[in-house]
């Protein structure tokens, strides 16, 4: 299903096409099928997710007017059902997590309710699922909020982010790595690009940056893709992005890198602007960027059902589930929907006229 931004940038793509063979239709063929799963029971935003033993804990968040809360939900896909777990012992959004040895690291982020100043948190939580227990565990050496973080080879790297305490306000480039076994910190080689809302993920045994804001007022977004080797210390360039976006996920599933969703309210200025006539201009994403590190090239994957930004996403045997967020404009979101790479996608049909003309897919409702 598309919407109507990417119903436009993809006429757009194909009239190169028509524009040299104007008796043609042109179709696109787009790997992967959505299943839509069972609504998550908080709809909320800028939390942060990971998986232990299959199951997806989703962790703080934000309820709207940029109020912080402390709620664990986990999603179990085999039974398709949600539990509540212990609250986080801090209310936070805009935090990161992910999961060592079956234990969950909760990192910085955002405090913030209404009425009160915000504060940007180093703080650092452990949650052991099997116990439904929490700990406190050494600070981040610099306060941050919407961070990259990922796991790798049994340590926690947290990438760029954003502190707007700091006169002027500061866009991260910096590195630090948690080690779990040591309870303890350390610098490595800063990013190229100091950026805020990008995405991570690993393969191959290094990490994957991609996207993200570079200045404060949010509006400068990059299409860039930068690569960390932790062998090296040492950062590299992948080829860019197709679109520049903000505020999306990333997962990899059979050694491809996969960008969902996002928001990039610079290029729907620049694209949209005076040209749709109802709508709005601040709408999500739904567009499925894939990568393949092999090749160094992108290509497309069938749009997300309900375009969303600062939603959180797992993978969970090979399929990939996202998670609330935001609709772009003002709806906060509860649903979750389940995407399989490995089955038969959606096809698009466009006119010589560039006109879209329709959308086969297999969106289903889970049974």
């Amino acid at each position: 299903m598309f919407s109507r931004r990417s119903n436009l940038f993809r006429v757009g793509i194909t009239l190169i096409v028509i524009g040299v063979v104007q008796s043609m239709t042109a179709v696109e063929i787009e790997a992967g099928t959505w299943t839509q799963k069972a609504d998550m029971p908080t709809a909320k935003w800028m939390s942060s997710a990971t998986v232990v033993d299959g199951k997806i804990c989703v962790i703080g968040g934000s309820l709207w007017e940029y109020d912080s809360i402390a709620v664990v939900e986990e999603y179990d896909p085999a039974t398709d059902t949600w539990a509540r777990r212990a609250d986080m012992p801090s209310t936070r959004y805009g935090h990161s997590v992910a999961a060592v040895d079956g234990i969950i690291y909760a990192i910085g982020g955002l405090d913030n309710h209404p009425h009160t100043r915000p504060q940007y948190v180093s703080t650092v939580e452990a949650y052991d699922p099997a116990a439904d227990k929490w700990t406190k565990k050494a600070n981040m050496p610099v306060s941050r909020t919407q961070m990259a973080t990922v796991a790798l080879d049994g340590k926690i790297y947290a990438i760029g982010g954003f502190n707007s305490v700091y006169i002027p306000p500061v866009i991260h480039s910096i590195v630090q790595v948690y080690d779990p076994a040591t309870d303890t910190w350390t610098r490595k080689a800063d990013m190229p690009t100091a950026r805020a809302e990008a995405a991570a993920c690993v393969m191959d045994g290094r990490i994957y940056v991609s996207g993200g804001h570079i200045d404060v007022e949010l509006e400068s977004c990059v299409s860039t893709v930068e690569v960390y080797d932790p062998a090296t210390d040492t950062w590299t360039q992948a080829s860019d992005m197709p679109w520049a976006r903000r505020a999306h996920s990333a997962s990899v599933v059979d050694g491809k890198m996969y960008l969902v969703g996002g928001v990039n309210w610079e290029m729907i200025e620049l694209f949209l602007e005076g040209k749709i006539d109802e709508g709005k201009l601040d709408e999500s994403f739904s567009t499925i960027d894939v990568y393949d590190a092999a090749t160094d090239t992108w290509t497309t994957a069938a749009d997300l059902p309900t375009p969303r930004c600062y939603h959180d996403d797992a993978v969970v045997d090979g399929r990939i589930y996202v998670i609330g967020g935001l609709d772009g404009p003002s709806t906060l979101l509860y649903t979750v929907e389940e995407f399989d790479p490995s089955l038969p996608g959606a096809i698009s049909s466009v006119s010589p006229a560039g006109k879209l003309l329709e959308t086969w897919g297999q969106i289903k409702k889970a049974q």
